[in-house]
């Protein structure tokens, strides 16, 4: 009587001690080898269960997952994506023309205003007074002449590096006129 007892408790306290509340007491007869088949039983049902480890049924998620793919907005070189080239292009030929243009346009304005006004200048006012007013109507009108041809021609005009410098000697030629038409 006192194996049953002593068998008994010892397998309420090795249940206790795995944390199973309900407790099947084994009737009469039974050995020891029950006893561990019954408590490896209970293993295996905790085990199954999950009680030791936490385990993730990954079946019940199984619905398409989203996935947000990040947007590329890096240029990728590609012969789709280059720039067509444009027919403003300025080529070696289309540069001597523009300078052929600039030399004669600058070689007529020089026999015009330098020699002939300085002529037609020189019967009515002073040498030096006629003199600047010559060179600086040349300064005008050679300067309009490459904004026309450098400017409009070459096109040119649409960098601001050229209008700017353009208008600046604009603007000194023209004061340059008014002191020369002011001088005596």
């Amino acid at each position: 009587m006192m194996l049953k007892i002593f068998l008994s408790a010892l397998i309420i306290f090795t249940f206790v001690q795995r944390g199973i509340s309900s407790v099947d007491a084994p009737k009469s007869g039974s050995s020891v080898s029950q006893t561990k088949d019954t408590v490896l039983k209970m293993d295996s049902i905790k085990n199954s269960t999950g009680s030791n480890t936490l385990q993730i049924d990954t079946s019940l998620n199984a619905g398409p997952q989203q996935t947000v793919e990040p947007v590329d907005t890096a240029k990728k070189i590609d012969s789709t994506f280059m720039e067509p080239v444009s027919d403003n292009v300025l080529t070696n030929t289309k540069l001597f023309i523009y300078i052929i243009l600039s030399v004669l346009g600058l070689g007529l304005f020089f026999f015009i205003f330098v020699i002939t006004l300085f002529k037609t200048f020189h019967k009515k006012k002073s040498t030096r007074q006629s003199l600047l007013l010559s060179w600086n109507l040349f300064f005008i009108i050679s300067i309009i002449w490459i904004f026309i041809i450098w400017g409009l021609v070459a096109g040119f005009w649409t960098y601001p590096s050229f209008m700017i410098v353009v208008i600046f000697l604009f603007i000194i030629s023209l004061i340059m006129t008014i002191i020369a038409v002011k001088s005596k």
